[in-house]
């Protein structure tokens, strides 16, 4: 297993971290607890040192399963986590205040039930686990909050874990340098933040967590046009029908990426062959996800001219014809390249296949007044 730095933290990630949603036994269908304990065993045996959770993950489930699995084994993985909006609802509208989703009362005592929950002393990182870009400027309470959790030593670093389909809404923090890490909705089938958020992110030292690397298992290669799904698995609703059949002929365009490992293996490592990804985080939930999953961090790398090919490909819509929509509203990040969203009025639509244009480094290196009060952190 190899590793890399999360931003400017001074941690030591393992290239695949082990995404801990399924195993909190929600919204991905039955789950067994000797399976999840078996599954974080064997990461943990591979050299996976990282571990994503959060407390809606069966409220607080998968954390307990977590701390059970780390006191066993008495070592000390890096564990973050995440602390869920008080309203409830990961896609608030713009114009939803931030002290309605994350007063500062609401976030420390969700940050010291993790604690208790993964009988720990300290997260390695807190995450809010939804943001808009309307809370940026709002964040100084936040902040405030997240500085004395510092202090006190319950965490370490201070993270956002930004939606689907908003992977820049936290920019402004990063240039004001108040938020350590990100984790982002990355993968094949959504590559918008690397031309949104990579350039930025790598500038400022902050760390890049991508989530959901093979699509919510799209990019496994077990798909096909007889997968179902039941119960409260929530793909139930995202693949299936025309979105399933539109997938089913994206990734078959991506196929080219597996001629010499698994095409699992090369989602996961096409993640990585970016340097502002810190690491890739797959659901793992059972022995065979473990093993699959924690080989992307060992042998060769992805190749440059594969990686880029897989870019050229999404930017082109893999080839299939793109639906011009008034919204994206009700789009899952999946499926965003197959649509093109009507420019606002007076403003002129993108040329088709025109690569968004990264962040001017003049303009990053702009100052702007931060929302907090008091002297901004150094750089490093």
């Amino acid at each position: 297993m190899r590793y890399r730095p999360l931003g400017n933290t001074g941690l030591q990630l393992s290239e695949i971290g082990f995404g801990a949603w399924a195993i909190g036994g929600t919204w991905w269908g039955p789950q067994d607890d000797t399976d999840s304990r078996l599954a974080l065993h064997q990461a943990l045996d591979m050299g996976c040192n990282f571990i994503d959770t959060a407390w809606v993950y069966g409220d607080g489930h998968s954390e307990r399963l977590i701390g059970g699995v780390i006191r066993e084994r008495g070592e000390r993985p890096i564990i973050a986590t995440k602390v869920p909006p008080k309203n409830w609802n990961w896609d608030n509208p713009p114009g939803t205040p931030l002290l309605g989703c994350f007063p500062p009362e609401w976030v420390v005592s969700k940050a010291e039930e993790s604690l208790r929950n993964l009988g720990v002393d300290c997260l390695d990182v807190l995450q809010m686990h939804t943001w808009l870009k309307d809370w940026n400027a709002q964040a100084e309470p936040l902040l405030s909050a997240v500085g004395r959790l510092k202090r006190d030593g319950k965490i370490r670093a201070f993270g956002i874990s930004l939606r689907d389909k908003g992977p820049e809404e936290a920019n402004d923090l990063i240039r004001w340098r108040q938020v350590d890490s990100l984790q982002i909705f990355f993968n094949l089938l959504y590559q918008e933040p690397i031309w949104k958020v990579f350039p930025l992110a790598g500038q400022y030292g902050v760390g890049v967590i991508a989530r959901v690397p093979l699509a919510f298992g799209a990019l496994s290669g077990r798909f096909n046009a007889r997968t179902r799904f039941t119960g409260d698995d929530h793909r139930r609703h995202l693949y299936a029908g025309e979105g399933l059949a539109t997938t089913l002929k994206k990734v078959e365009k991506l196929k080219f990426l597996a001629s010499s490992m698994p095409l699992a293996e090369a989602a996961l490592k096409w993640t990585l062959a970016y340097p502002a990804v810190s690491t890739a985080i797959p659901g793992i939930r059972n022995l065979r996800q473990a093993l699959a999953n924690c080989a992307a961090g060992d042998g060769a790398a992805l190749s440059k001219a594969g990686a880029r090919k897989a870019e050229a490909l999404y930017l082109k819509n893999f080839g299939l014809p793109v639906k011009p929509v008034s919204s994206d509203a009700g789009i899952p990040a999946v499926l965003m390249s197959g649509v093109r969203v009507a420019a606002p009025r007076g403003k002129t639509p993108p040329k088709k296949g025109a690569k968004p244009k990264a962040l001017p480094r003049k303009a990053a290196r702009k100052k702007t007044k931060a929302p907090v009060s008091g002297k901004r952190k150094k750089k490093k």
